[in-house]
């Protein structure tokens, strides 16, 4: 497909992705625009954060990750 993942999609819209298409290039381009975008969007909203601590719990999750261990269910 010749259009980039922006084309078209408003940011207000919900788009459905059958399956069938889920392993193509374009798929793919929109889910890294749309978390791209997130981010950015949480960065200006809370610039902040990334410098703020991390609870004991949080550290204890990312550690968990990390280790390649999953988390507890009840963490939250």
């Amino acid at each position: 497909m010749g259009h980039r993942a922006s084309d078209d999609w408003l940011e207000e819209y919900i788009i459905v992705v059958p399956h069938s298409w889920r392993n193509d290039h374009f798929w793919l381009d929109i889910q890294v625009e749309t978390q791209e975008r997130i981010g950015t969007i949480l960065r200006s909203m809370y610039p902040d954060l990334e410098r703020l601590p991390l609870s004991p719990s949080l550290i204890l999750l990312v550690c968990q990750i990390e280790a390649g261990r999953r988390a507890p269910e009840g963490h939250g």
